[in-house]
């Protein structure tokens, strides 16, 4: 070998190379077919819409045949109208004096399912011979008037999740005892608390939200213990495998199912079913919810992300200096692959 020629690659380092290269293709292929398969037609499946009891039965019989309608009987207009305010609805149908009809949309629910509603619904009605007239209720600013701020903000606590869990890997060792695993999940919570406080503020200035200041901070720290804690656990037990593992629940698979740009009723298959599951989209319902309807409850989306914290924090302490763990190398190709 001359002198200042490079050394040649062993065989271990090819393999590394050609598994790395399978793993980034995959991740990216699954990538485009999660958000071109979840997001390119949008269809309506059992969107709830509150119909007043005083509306005629043939009216109802007509929107209940709907595949893209799940209709829900409430009590007059008060009660529908209440459902709309609980989330249990994204709509209202009620009745007028004089035979008329009111549909009440809610663009701050969804904008996607309101302009849906107030299409559709109508057009139907309309050409039964039956006269409907729209209103709007929640409406979304027009600083926000498709309501993605929250959807953003979200993202970027789950982001501050996986990275933050990958880059404290480097400070306290990605397979360390159960102490140390313990302080990983100390300086995660004080990473969810700033970023937490960050993002609220921000989304808080943008959107001009009027209610929930406290709870999106909640929301975001419990946001990044959820998805750092089972990134934590995906390490431990996979070791650079499990940041991909991370990526590919988190972004690939949570980001078009969350309910942002489109309502979990307006995707198909597997993102309608799964997408109030996992973080993202437990998250980004929960912000809506404070922002822009207080009166709706954002116990089971606290839930669901309490027990993915739950779930991950268990694996990495039992797992602690057990598992594979990433070493050093591993740990820095890994921060370096996510900033």
């Amino acid at each position: 070998m001359s002198e200042g020629a490079p050394p040649p690659i062993d065989r271990r380092t090819l393999v590394r190379a050609a598994a790395a290269i399978a793993g980034v293709t995959l991740l990216s292929l699954l990538f485009i077919a999660s958000y071109a398969g979840a997001l390119h037609e949008p269809r309506p499946h059992d969107v709830p819409l509150a119909v007043d009891e005083a509306v005629p039965a043939p009216v109802v019989a007509k929107l209940a045949a709907s595949p893209a309608l799940a209709v829900e009987s409430a009590a007059g207009v008060e009660g529908a109208l209440a459902m709309i305010d609980r989330r249990e609805a994204y709509g209202a149908l009620v009745a007028a004096p004089g035979g008329a009809l009111v549909l009440y949309v809610a663009p701050a629910a969804s904008a996607a399912v309101a302009d849906f509603l107030a299409a559709e619904v109508p057009k139907q009605l309309r050409a039964a011979g039956v006269p409907v007239r729209v209103r709007t209720v929640h409406p979304l600013p027009a600083s926000d008037t498709r309501g993605l701020v929250g959807f953003y903000t979200v993202i970027g606590w789950a982001i501050a999740g996986y990275l933050g869990a990958t880059l404290l890997g480097l400070a306290f060792g990605t397979s360390p005892s159960r102490a140390r695993t313990a302080w990983r999940f100390v300086a995660l919570a004080a990473l969810g608390l700033l970023v937490g406080l960050g993002g609220a503020a921000i989304s808080t200035a943008i959107a001009g939200y009027d209610n929930g200041f406290a709870e999106l901070v909640l929301i975001g720290l419990m946001t990044v213990l959820a998805t750092g804690a089972v990134t934590v656990a995906l390490q431990s037990l996979l070791g650079i495998l499990g940041t991909g593992v991370a990526i590919l629940l988190f972004v690939v698979f949570g980001n078009p199912a969350a309910g942002g740009p489109y309502a979990s009723e307006l995707l198909p298959g597997i993102w309608r079913f799964g997408g109030q599951l996992i973080p993202t989209g437990a998250a980004t319902t929960a912000v809506r919810n404070v922002t822009y309807f207080p009166q709706a409850s954002i116990g089971l989306s606290l839930l669901c992300l309490a027990l993915w914290i739950a779930a991950g924090a268990v694996v990495a302490i039992v797992f602690a200096g057990r598992g594979r763990g990433l070493d050093q190398a591993e740990a820095e190709a890994s921060a370096a692959g996510l900033a």
